[in-house]
């Protein structure tokens, strides 16, 4: 087999292995400022990929546990036209005007309290315009693995200043003051997951590159005598 196609067939293996061990990306995020056990007028800033590549995002039902009702919650920002509404399981709705193809739902809400817990499990129910509904709702197994469709699980710490889920990609457990406190409005924390899973791609890329460089270098050319 010549270094070519070893280099090509190499270079699937690496491509297919990065590909089944990426994590799975985080498509719904929450962040809470403050992040603390039962804080008073805390900003939850919710977001919600487009992934739909024919409708856009019309309404997010938010179910927390532990529960936050309806009536703590006000709308700080949002899309135009969107509001805070009564959702599926004593929970809170945001809807509004469906987005546009491809445009993420961005929204920040003020809670009276937080829940007075070690965290807050925030199971999503994302609707689109043409009637597909995404569910943002399961849970890590006993093994810890990540499920497809991951609901936002924001560990609350006294004295934290911010709590996202998922956590970025730079998080330290000892770090409270990582995420330092937004204003309403402000523009959303990323969580860093995307970012964790362009640095792979991007290290597979020139981990393909590389080989294929080095299978060129190892190539001789053929002399024939006259």
């Amino acid at each position: 087999m010549s270094l070519r196609r070893v280099g090509v067939l190499v270079s699937s293996v690496v491509v297919l292995w990065g590909a089944s061990a990426l994590p799975a990306l985080a498509h719904v995020t929450v962040e809470a400022v403050p992040g603390a056990p039962g804080a008073v007028d805390a900003v939850l800033n919710i977001s919600a990929a487009a992934e739909s590549g024919t409708a856009g995002i019309s309404k997010l039902d938010i179910v927390a546990d532990p529960a936050i009702p309806m009536d703590q919650v006000t709308l700080v920002s949002g899309p135009a036209g969107w509001k805070v509404a009564a959702g599926t399981q004593n929970g809170f709705a945001l809807e509004g005007p469906a987005l546009g193809k491809g445009e993420d739902a961005k929204v920040s809400v003020k809670v009276k309290a937080l829940p007075n817990a070690a965290q807050v499990v925030f199971k999503v129910l994302q609707s689109y315009s043409d009637g597909n509904v995404e569910r943002w709702i399961e849970l890590a197994g006993p093994t810890g693995q990540e499920p497809d469709k991951p609901a936002p699980v924001v560990k609350l710490t006294a004295g934290a200043q911010s709590a996202i889920s998922p956590a970025p990609a730079n998080d330290n457990d000892n770090d409270e003051d990582s995420h330092p406190a937004e204003a309403p409005g402000a523009p959303l924390a990323r969580t860093g997951s995307p970012d964790r899973a362009l640095t792979i791609v991007a290290g597979l890329l020139l981990a393909v590159g590389g080989w294929s460089v080095m299978a060129g270098t190892r190539r001789r050319p053929r002399w024939h005598r006259g």
